[in-house]
Protein backbone atom coordinates (compact mmCIF):
# COMPACT_ATOMS: atom_id res chain seq x y z
CA UNK A 1 0.00 0.00 0.00
CA UNK A 2 1.08 3.43 -1.04
CA UNK A 3 2.14 5.88 1.87
CA UNK A 4 -0.34 8.18 1.06
CA UNK A 5 -3.33 5.50 0.91
CA UNK A 6 -5.38 5.56 3.16
CA UNK A 7 -6.52 1.81 5.04
CA UNK A 8 -10.06 1.09 4.71
CA UNK A 9 -10.51 1.15 8.50
CA UNK A 10 -9.30 4.79 8.43
CA UNK A 11 -11.49 5.75 5.49
CA UNK A 12 -14.47 4.34 8.01
CA UNK A 13 -13.35 6.40 10.71
CA UNK A 14 -13.27 9.82 9.33
CA UNK A 15 -15.16 12.63 11.13
CA UNK A 16 -18.64 12.23 10.45
CA UNK A 17 -20.32 15.24 9.15
CA UNK A 18 -23.38 16.63 8.35
CA UNK A 19 -24.87 16.99 5.32
CA UNK A 20 -25.82 19.87 4.35
CA UNK A 21 -27.07 18.98 0.56
CA UNK A 22 -29.10 16.25 -0.47
CA UNK A 23 -30.24 14.85 -3.46
CA UNK A 24 -32.36 12.15 -5.58
CA UNK A 25 -30.77 10.22 -8.35
CA UNK A 26 -33.02 10.27 -11.06
CA UNK A 27 -32.79 8.13 -14.68
CA UNK A 28 -34.11 9.75 -17.68
CA UNK A 29 -36.91 7.88 -19.43
CA UNK A 30 -39.92 5.97 -17.36
CA UNK A 31 -37.38 4.15 -14.94
CA UNK A 32 -38.88 3.92 -11.75
CA UNK A 33 -36.35 3.04 -8.34
CA UNK A 34 -39.86 0.97 -6.85
CA UNK A 35 -38.56 -1.50 -9.65
CA UNK A 36 -34.99 -1.48 -8.38
CA UNK A 37 -36.49 -1.77 -4.33
CA UNK A 38 -38.80 -4.67 -6.02
CA UNK A 39 -35.64 -6.45 -7.48
CA UNK A 40 -33.62 -6.38 -4.57
CA UNK A 41 -36.58 -7.56 -2.23
CA UNK A 42 -36.89 -10.11 -4.62
CA UNK A 43 -33.26 -11.65 -4.42
CA UNK A 44 -33.09 -11.37 -0.30
CA UNK A 45 -37.25 -13.05 -0.04
CA UNK A 46 -37.29 -15.25 -2.93
CA UNK A 47 -41.18 -14.40 -3.21
CA UNK A 48 -42.98 -11.85 -5.25
CA UNK A 49 -45.72 -11.39 -2.40
CA UNK A 50 -43.09 -11.40 0.70
CA UNK A 51 -41.25 -8.35 -1.57
CA UNK A 52 -44.18 -6.55 -2.53
CA UNK A 53 -45.19 -6.40 1.02
CA UNK A 54 -41.34 -5.33 2.24
CA UNK A 55 -41.53 -2.11 0.02
CA UNK A 56 -44.95 -1.19 0.86
CA UNK A 57 -46.52 -1.62 -2.41
CA UNK A 58 -49.15 -3.71 -3.40
CA UNK A 59 -49.18 -7.40 -4.57
CA UNK A 60 -51.16 -6.20 -7.61
CA UNK A 61 -49.09 -3.17 -7.75
CA UNK A 62 -45.77 -5.67 -7.81
CA UNK A 63 -47.11 -7.38 -10.41
CA UNK A 64 -47.88 -4.67 -12.76
CA UNK A 65 -44.34 -3.39 -12.11
CA UNK A 66 -42.28 -6.85 -13.13
CA UNK A 67 -44.51 -7.47 -16.02
CA UNK A 68 -43.60 -3.89 -17.57
CA UNK A 69 -39.76 -4.41 -16.87
CA UNK A 70 -39.87 -7.82 -18.04
CA UNK A 71 -41.88 -6.98 -21.22
CA UNK A 72 -39.40 -3.74 -21.89
CA UNK A 73 -36.34 -5.44 -21.27
CA UNK A 74 -34.68 -7.21 -23.69
CA UNK A 75 -34.06 -10.32 -21.88
CA UNK A 76 -36.13 -10.91 -18.83
CA UNK A 77 -35.83 -9.92 -15.20
CA UNK A 78 -37.60 -12.46 -12.67
CA UNK A 79 -38.87 -15.45 -13.25
CA UNK A 80 -42.30 -16.54 -11.30
CA UNK A 81 -43.49 -19.39 -10.36
CA UNK A 82 -47.44 -19.31 -9.70
CA UNK A 83 -49.33 -21.12 -6.58
CA UNK A 84 -47.22 -23.71 -4.53
CA UNK A 85 -47.59 -24.23 -0.85
CA UNK A 86 -45.96 -21.26 -0.30
CA UNK A 87 -47.64 -18.97 -3.39
CA UNK A 88 -44.98 -19.64 -5.50
CA UNK A 89 -41.35 -18.62 -5.93
CA UNK A 90 -39.43 -15.44 -7.56
CA UNK A 91 -36.11 -15.30 -9.01
CA UNK A 92 -34.15 -13.13 -10.49
CA UNK A 93 -32.41 -14.28 -13.82
CA UNK A 94 -28.75 -13.20 -14.63
CA UNK A 95 -30.07 -10.14 -16.35
CA UNK A 96 -32.12 -9.00 -13.81
CA UNK A 97 -28.64 -9.42 -11.23
CA UNK A 98 -26.84 -7.70 -13.64
CA UNK A 99 -29.36 -4.44 -13.92
CA UNK A 100 -29.40 -4.50 -10.21
CA UNK A 101 -25.59 -4.69 -9.63
CA UNK A 102 -25.56 -1.82 -12.27
CA UNK A 103 -28.19 0.33 -9.98
CA UNK A 104 -26.35 0.23 -6.58
CA UNK A 105 -22.76 1.10 -8.25
CA UNK A 106 -25.19 3.98 -9.52
CA UNK A 107 -26.54 4.73 -6.08
CA UNK A 108 -22.63 3.83 -4.61
CA UNK A 109 -21.65 6.70 -7.03
CA UNK A 110 -23.95 9.22 -6.40
CA UNK A 111 -23.76 9.06 -2.38
CA UNK A 112 -19.88 9.13 -3.04
CA UNK A 113 -21.07 12.21 -5.06
CA UNK A 114 -22.79 13.89 -2.31
CA UNK A 115 -20.37 12.87 0.37
CA UNK A 116 -17.62 15.00 -1.20
CA UNK A 117 -19.76 17.85 -1.82
CA UNK A 118 -21.06 17.67 1.32
CA UNK A 119 -17.26 17.53 3.00
CA UNK A 120 -15.96 20.43 0.56
CA UNK A 121 -18.75 22.75 1.55
CA UNK A 122 -18.17 21.45 4.90
CA UNK A 123 -14.59 23.16 4.86
CA UNK A 124 -15.84 26.38 3.44
CA UNK A 125 -16.45 28.39 7.10
CA UNK A 126 -19.06 31.56 4.85
CA UNK A 127 -21.16 28.87 3.72
CA UNK A 128 -21.75 27.11 6.64
CA UNK A 129 -22.54 30.24 8.77
CA UNK A 130 -24.93 31.24 6.12
CA UNK A 131 -26.61 27.67 5.64
CA UNK A 132 -27.06 26.96 9.37
CA UNK A 133 -28.18 30.52 9.89
CA UNK A 134 -30.93 29.95 7.24
CA UNK A 135 -31.90 26.90 9.37
CA UNK A 136 -32.73 28.95 12.40
CA UNK A 137 -36.54 29.88 12.68
CA UNK A 138 -37.62 32.90 14.70
CA UNK A 139 -40.61 35.06 13.81
CA UNK A 140 -38.65 38.26 14.22
CA UNK A 141 -38.33 39.75 10.72
CA UNK A 142 -34.78 41.82 11.99
CA UNK A 143 -32.07 39.13 12.18
CA UNK A 144 -28.67 39.71 12.30
CA UNK A 145 -25.61 38.06 12.56
CA UNK A 146 -22.55 39.67 14.43
CA UNK A 147 -19.86 39.21 17.00
CA UNK A 148 -19.60 40.38 20.30
CA UNK A 149 -17.19 43.04 20.83
CA UNK A 150 -17.87 44.85 24.16
CA UNK A 151 -19.66 43.69 27.48
CA UNK A 152 -21.05 45.77 30.16
CA UNK A 153 -21.62 44.37 33.31
CA UNK A 154 -24.33 45.84 35.44
CA UNK A 155 -25.68 45.01 39.19
CA UNK A 156 -28.72 42.63 37.17
CA UNK A 157 -28.80 43.01 33.33
CA UNK A 158 -25.98 43.23 31.02
CA UNK A 159 -24.85 45.07 27.91
CA UNK A 160 -23.60 43.11 25.09
CA UNK A 161 -22.23 45.19 21.90
CA UNK A 162 -22.61 43.38 19.07
CA UNK A 163 -20.52 43.90 15.93
CA UNK A 164 -22.06 43.22 12.24
CA UNK A 165 -20.84 43.58 9.24
CA UNK A 166 -19.48 46.70 8.02
CA UNK A 167 -18.75 48.54 11.02
CA UNK A 168 -21.99 48.93 12.18
CA UNK A 169 -22.77 47.89 15.72
CA UNK A 170 -25.52 47.27 18.08
CA UNK A 171 -26.42 46.76 21.46
CA UNK A 172 -28.54 44.53 23.37
CA UNK A 173 -30.01 44.62 26.93
CA UNK A 174 -29.78 40.97 29.01
CA UNK A 175 -29.76 39.47 31.87
CA UNK A 176 -26.62 38.30 33.53
CA UNK A 177 -28.28 34.60 34.25
CA UNK A 178 -28.97 34.68 30.12
CA UNK A 179 -25.41 35.61 29.15
CA UNK A 180 -24.10 32.69 31.29
CA UNK A 181 -26.79 30.08 30.00
CA UNK A 182 -25.96 31.26 26.47
CA UNK A 183 -22.22 31.37 27.02
CA UNK A 184 -22.26 35.19 25.47
CA UNK A 185 -18.67 36.67 25.85
CA UNK A 186 -16.32 38.83 24.22
CA UNK A 187 -15.33 37.50 20.49
CA UNK A 188 -18.28 35.01 20.48
CA UNK A 189 -20.82 35.16 17.23
CA UNK A 190 -24.35 35.44 18.17
CA UNK A 191 -27.61 36.46 16.36
CA UNK A 192 -29.13 39.25 17.31
CA UNK A 193 -33.20 39.25 16.34
CA UNK A 194 -35.50 42.57 16.63
CA UNK A 195 -38.82 42.47 15.80
CA UNK A 196 -39.96 45.14 13.28
CA UNK A 197 -42.73 46.84 14.98
CA UNK A 198 -39.97 47.19 17.80
CA UNK A 199 -38.04 49.44 15.15
CA UNK A 200 -38.77 53.35 15.04
CA UNK A 201 -37.95 55.22 12.38
CA UNK A 202 -37.02 58.76 12.60
CA UNK A 203 -36.28 61.19 9.89
CA UNK A 204 -35.52 64.74 11.76
CA UNK A 205 -35.01 65.23 15.86
CA UNK A 206 -35.02 68.52 15.84
CA UNK A 207 -33.09 69.98 19.24
CA UNK A 208 -34.63 66.42 20.66
CA UNK A 209 -32.84 63.48 21.59
CA UNK A 210 -33.74 59.62 22.10
CA UNK A 211 -33.15 57.25 24.58
CA UNK A 212 -32.92 54.35 22.30
CA UNK A 213 -29.87 53.06 22.87
CA UNK A 214 -30.01 51.40 19.45
CA UNK A 215 -29.63 54.59 16.81
CA UNK A 216 -28.77 53.10 12.91
CA UNK A 217 -28.22 55.93 10.54
CA UNK A 218 -29.14 54.36 7.18
CA UNK A 219 -31.31 54.78 3.38
CA UNK A 220 -34.76 53.91 2.98
CA UNK A 221 -34.74 51.32 0.11
CA UNK A 222 -37.86 49.55 0.36
CA UNK A 223 -41.42 50.25 1.28
CA UNK A 224 -44.21 47.86 0.52
CA UNK A 225 -47.26 49.04 1.48
CA UNK A 226 -50.49 47.15 3.10
CA UNK A 227 -53.69 47.59 4.06
CA UNK A 228 -53.13 49.07 7.21
CA UNK A 229 -49.37 48.79 7.77
CA UNK A 230 -46.16 49.71 5.34
CA UNK A 231 -42.80 47.71 5.62
CA UNK A 232 -39.91 49.85 5.72
CA UNK A 233 -36.76 48.87 4.66
CA UNK A 234 -33.93 50.62 5.72
CA UNK A 235 -30.31 49.88 4.13
CA UNK A 236 -27.33 50.36 6.26
CA UNK A 237 -23.83 51.25 5.30
CA UNK A 238 -22.55 48.19 6.11
CA UNK A 239 -24.77 46.58 3.76
CA UNK A 240 -27.42 45.24 6.26
CA UNK A 241 -31.07 46.20 5.81
CA UNK A 242 -33.63 46.71 9.15
CA UNK A 243 -37.33 46.14 8.72
CA UNK A 244 -39.51 48.56 10.52
CA UNK A 245 -43.31 47.81 10.68
CA UNK A 246 -44.91 51.59 10.64
CA UNK A 247 -48.68 52.44 9.87
CA UNK A 248 -49.41 53.79 6.69
CA UNK A 249 -50.64 57.61 7.94
CA UNK A 250 -47.39 57.76 9.47
CA UNK A 251 -45.65 56.84 6.44
CA UNK A 252 -47.62 60.18 4.89
CA UNK A 253 -46.86 62.15 8.08
CA UNK A 254 -43.52 61.53 7.61
CA UNK A 255 -43.31 61.45 4.06
CA UNK A 256 -41.10 58.86 3.48
CA UNK A 257 -40.27 57.61 0.36
CA UNK A 258 -37.36 55.57 -1.22
CA UNK A 259 -34.19 57.27 -1.28
CA UNK A 260 -35.19 59.06 2.07
CA UNK A 261 -32.66 58.99 4.88
CA UNK A 262 -33.74 58.06 8.24
CA UNK A 263 -32.62 56.33 11.41
CA UNK A 264 -34.05 53.23 12.56
CA UNK A 265 -34.12 53.08 16.38
CA UNK A 266 -35.28 51.21 18.98
CA UNK A 267 -33.91 49.79 22.41
CA UNK A 268 -31.64 47.59 23.65
CA UNK A 269 -33.66 45.37 25.50
CA UNK A 270 -35.76 44.90 22.21
CA UNK A 271 -33.07 42.58 21.15
CA UNK A 272 -33.03 39.16 21.87
CA UNK A 273 -29.61 37.41 21.62
CA UNK A 274 -29.39 33.57 20.16
CA UNK A 275 -26.21 31.43 19.76
CA UNK A 276 -25.01 28.14 17.96
CA UNK A 277 -25.41 25.48 20.41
Amino acid sequence: MKETEKPSSAIAKEKPFERLVEGELRIAGGFTWKLCNLLSAIESTGSLSRAAKKVGLSYKGAWEILERANNLSPRLLVTTAIGGKHGGGSVLTDAGKSLLKLLARLRKEHDRFLDRINRELEADTEFNYLIRRTLMKASARNQFFGTVSEIHEGGINVEIVIALKGGDTLVAAITQESMKNLGVAEGVEVVALIKAPQVLIVTDLGPYRLSARNQLSGTVSRLQKGAVNTEVVVGLPGGNSVYATVTNDSIEELGLAEGNGVVAAFKANAVFLAVAS
